[in-house]
């Protein structure tokens, strides 16, 4: 069974077509790279994808179910996440285990493991207010994965960090999915991270697919994954 699944998946607003008969899968562990110009509806597609809204036409699941339901078996980093600035690291993530039923113990428990695997133990208890941008990153990953999920979307994770920052969390994003398992879809504008990091991506311009699959085959004889994306995104292409 694959980890997502979407056919003819259309979101309109008005006359406005945002997400245009979107059909493809991923499977279990698969990191996909999400690509496309700025207003190509990649965030829109994260938006459907996870529930947050409802689409105009078409289907999907994830990780084997619908409606509602997904919300327990997604995890998403949105871009240019807030935080609230007064709790600590363990704060929030004990307060999020919790909206997902954790007892008070299990809470606990999930925030210090998180805590320690993004690399914030040693700053669980300060304010997040004084966490640097790479570290709110990293936390926004952590409160992702607070309810194990099978499939997690991260939309434009490594926006704003420098070289280092992004290394890390590229890192996470494999350790994802060869250590948990893990469905990622990564929404990036920047092709060297989907290089790096995917097995295979997709290519949205202006609402619709333009292609998907191993990047291997998305490049095919046009030399590299640029070049690629600059032919099938370009005006009158």
């Amino acid at each position: 069974m694959a980890a997502i699944e979407a056919i003819d998946l259309t979101k309109r607003y008005g006359t406005r077509t945002a997400v245009d008969g979107l059909t493809f899968s991923a499977e279990e562990g698969e990191v996909v790279g999400l690509l496309g110009p700025n207003g190509a509806g990649k965030t829109t597609t994260i938006r459907l994808l996870t529930t947050i809204l409802e689409p105009t036409s078409g289907t999907f699941t994830v990780a084997g179910v619908r409606g509602d339901l997904v919300r327990e078996r997604v995890g998403v980093l949105p871009e240019s996440a807030g935080y609230p600035g007064r709790q600590s690291g363990a704060e929030y993530l004990r307060y999020a285990a919790r909206l997902f039923g954790a007892s008070r113990s299990e809470a606990r428990s999930v925030a210090d493991r998180l805590l320690t695997d993004v690399g914030l133990a040693e700053r669980a208890g300060a304010r997040i207010s004084s966490y640097s941008r790479g570290m709110k990153q990293r936390l926004g990953i952590a409160r992702a994965l607070v309810n194990d999920p099978a499939v997690v979307f991260l939309d434009e994770p490594t926006l704003g960090l420098d070289p280092s920052g992004q290394r890390a969390i590229l890192a996470m994003v494999a350790d994802l999915a060869s250590r948990r398992g893990t469905t990622v879809v990564l929404s990036t504008h920047l092709l060297s991270e989907v290089e790096e990091s995917c097995a295979s991506v997709l290519i949205l311009d202006r609402g619709r697919l333009r292609a998907a699959g191993p990047i291997g085959d998305v490049v095919a004889d046009r030399g590299s994954l640029s070049a690629a994306f600059l032919a099938l995104t370009e005006p009158g292409s």
